[in-house]
């Protein structure tokens, strides 16, 4: 039997899709479902990763689902940091603005004192030492939803194999 394959790109791909769904304004509402968009960065990494064993590799184990799901995760945490502080750098905070609009819209009174914290959080330039902050915060629910997705990958692929 071969070795196994290799598992940084499959992990690179679930984790770059894990922060674009943290980082995008409006896309990251798809992790209220119970970080979806998380686990299906995790699923993903397992996908492509089974993608690559041939018949002559050794097969899909548990633990390389694991080891693909931790990897996917913390590659995004990072990741994710990147893109929202490119983002923020260019754009501004674009999410304060999206979340005013939706109170707005749905007619919500805030108390006046509000309204002086959501301008100056507007007006916050993104700092390094914040987004160090945020990778720490990220890595725990990255690394386990990814996680819990990469082992619902193993479950779906191994019953597939063994038909």
């Amino acid at each position: 039997m071969d070795s196994k394959s290799d598992k940084l790109m499959p992990s690179l791909y679930g984790g770059l899709l894990i922060a674009t769904v943290w980082a995008v304004p409006g896309l990251n509402f798809l992790n209220c479902l119970c970080c979806a968009g998380v686990m299906l960065g995790g699923f993903l990494a397992v996908l492509l990763y089974q993608k690559d064993i041939t018949p002559e590799s050794a097969p899909l184990t548990r633990e390389d689902c694991i080891q693909l799901g931790i990897y996917a995760g913390v590659i995004s945490s990072v990741a994710a940091v990147v893109i929202q502080y490119v983002v923020a750098v260019m754009f501004g905070d674009i999410a304060i603005e999206m979340m005013m609009r939706v109170a707005e819209r749905m007619q919500i009174d805030l108390p006046p004192e509000i309204y002086p914290l959501i301008e100056e959080a507007k007006s916050a330039e993104p700092n390094i030492i914040g987004s160090f902050f945020a990778i720490f915060i990220y890595i725990i629910p990255n690394t386990l939803f990814s996680f819990f997705g990469a082992l619902i990958g193993w479950k779906v692929f191994q019953s597939k194999n063994s038909l």
